[in-house]
């Protein structure tokens, strides 16, 4: 027979799977609305990005229901904690998705991305679905080798976002366009961040290893 304790611990990481998979959703809209100046896309992202907080609400309910019901050992215990720090981090990477569509509704009609950027922003939101692909795989299948990588994926917005800013001071944008240029990319390399974050959690509950976090 299943121990019930390890079918809870399922369930809990199915919920966080959950959560990524609508994560992955989210930046995969509002890039696209970014580069299309699609408003409903957008608008959509935002009404969703709900989904996404509620799961974190159910699982810390979670949580709290495994720690008062049941003594984990070690490396049980480690991923409970963990999970703790993932959804988190999944709600905040759904925050600065619906980051990225606010700044769209909030130029409309206008673009957002002026056309001497937008490749560097296509890459950026093809960079960042990526990651959060990875993600989902990695907590799926609690894969510390893939986690442990993340970093070098994070690189990539990193250096993207170098490039946007050495940019903006010779391409002669107004102060808003300035701006709108790098929050966004701002929002996109902080997505990265809390992406590289959840991997760290996943390398830790499985191997009890510490990664620094260079975020």
């Amino acid at each position: 027979m299943a121990n019930p304790f390890h079918q809870h611990l399922d369930e809990l990481n199915e919920l966080l799977v959950d959560m990524a998979r609508r994560v992955v959703v989210a930046i995969d809209r509002a890039s696209a609305a970014l580069q299309e100046g699609d408003t409903a896309a957008a608008e959509a992202v935002v009404a969703e990005d709900e989904q996404v907080n509620a799961l974190q609400f159910q699982i810390d309910d979670r949580i709290i229901e495994l720690m008062t019901q049941y003594d984990a050992v070690a490396a049980d215990l480690r991923f409970v904690l963990g999970a703790v720090r993932i959804s988190v981090d999944l709600e905040r990477m759904g925050d600065l998705a619906k980051h990225v569509a606010k700044s769209v509704l909030l130029r409309a009609p206008v673009p957002v991305v002026p056309e001497s950027l937008r490749g560097d922003f296509a890459a950026m939101g093809a960079a960042a679905v990526r990651i959060a692909e990875k993600l989902v795989v990695i907590l799926a299948e609690q894969d510390q080798l893939r986690a442990a990588q993340m970093g070098l994926d994070d690189d990539e917005l990193d250096a993207i976002q170098e490039r946007i800013h050495a940019q903006l001071p010779t391409l002669g944008y107004g102060p808003q366009t300035a701006v709108d240029a790098a929050l966004l990319a701002r929002f996109f390399e902080r997505f990265g961040d809390h992406a590289v974050r959840v991997s760290h959690q996943v390398v830790y509950a499985v191997t009890g290893d510490v990664h620094l976090d260079r975020s």
